[in-house]
């Protein structure tokens, strides 16, 4: 691999402008530093803060960039390969399906990086590929050349060279990571209540639950349900009465009264029974069918007693429940989606 030459203080912009085009975060030279490996080389250089250029290895580079995108939630694996040298390595004992890799990365470049692309990007025809090369060499062509292109595109996604220009989402806006935890706001352009960059970066660091911003903790919720098909309202945040999402079955909104009403408690306190008092109290005055506690916490025990020997329809979804939400909410190749 080569050696690049540069300060201190240009790696840091580099690699905050590349994760950002990647990740469609917007982080500070800090939380860079917080979301690399303990023990990567390149700590020392992003913490010197210094114009003075020093030699950093390309492969270093790659490595740095991969796990600060694995850990914002933006690739599946912390070290994504090359896709050919993965493929090569895994059909070494197979001399057949070798000799067949070779011949179908043939077929690869001529009818793409041969006529001039640097990368297989927006403009390669998946489609006709694949039909070539199940008409040159069926099933068995057919199966190593998909598994060819989703390791190169998933290598291209994790480049962090700006000649590559791959990503998943093509964001429309930059997104400070820091909004997560300190803003109320749910204005978001990818998503109804909270931005699908929050819930992937919090599916990769759901223990971080504690410390969103509680509104956004509100808006995740509201957002769940509404991606579920349920017709949704959120409440104002403040002066809410206790009720902080109401959920209704498609087309009722206005004609019924909700179907759950939901409470939010984004705390590490357990959640004690007067809450959940409170919450079956809402639920008969509207006429609800049932209410909802969602937690990063628990019930408490005397909490949970009352609503089981009083039968209330009071349901809760702690922080195991909210983490597989997360994972059902993921961006595209990886759970539910919406579309951007």
């Amino acid at each position: 691999m080569g050696t690049n030459w540069i300060s201190p203080d240009e790696f840091a912009g580099f690699l905050g402008d590349r994760v950002g085009y990647k990740s469609g975060l917007a982080l500070t030279r800090d939380e860079l530093i917080q979301h690399m490996d303990s023990t990567d080389p390149l700590i020392d250089i992003m913490s010197a803060y210094s114009d003075q250029p020093v030699p950093l290895r390309s492969d270093n580079i790659e490595d740095t960039f991969q796990i600060v995108l694995y850990r914002l939630g933006v690739i599946s694996r912390p070290f994504v390969g090359h896709a050919p040298t993965i493929l090569d390595l895994e059909f070494r004992a197979d001399e057949n399906r070798r000799l067949l890799l070779v011949d179908i990365l043939q077929d690869l470049g001529n009818v793409h990086f041969e006529k001039g692309h640097r990368f297989l990007g927006r403009d390669f025809n998946e489609d006709a590929f694949f039909h070539l090369i199940y008409e040159k060499h069926s099933e068995s062509g057919l199966e190593i050349a998909k598994r060819l292109i989703n390791l190169t595109r998933e290598s291209e996604e994790a480049s962090p060279w700006p000649w590559i220009k791959c990503r998943q989402v093509e964001w429309s806006n930059e997104l400070e990571l820091r909004a997560l935890f300190d803003s109320e706001s749910l204005q978001t352009p990818h998503g109804q209540f909270i931005d699908q960059r929050f819930i992937d970066y919090l599916e990769r660091n759901h223990p971080r639950l504690d410390e969103m911003n509680w509104r956004k903790f509100e808006g995740l919720t509201a957002e769940y349900f509404s991606r579920k098909g349920f017709e949704v309202e959120i409440g104002p945040g403040r002066d809410d009465g206790g009720v902080d999402v109401r959920v209704w079955s498609p087309g009722q909104k206005g004609q019924h009264p909700p179907v759950t009403l939901i409470q939010c408690k984004r705390q590490k306190q357990k959640i004690d029974k007067v809450i959940v008092k409170s919450l079956w109290a809402d639920v008969s005055d509207e006429g609800a069918d049932s209410g909802l506690i969602v937690t990063a916490s628990f019930l408490s025990p005397g909490a949970d007693n009352v609503r089981k020997a009083r039968a209330y329809p009071i349901d809760c979804a702690n922080r195991a429940r909210i983490t597989s939400w997360l994972s059902e909410l993921r961006t595209p190749g990886r759970g539910v989606f919406f579309g951007t």
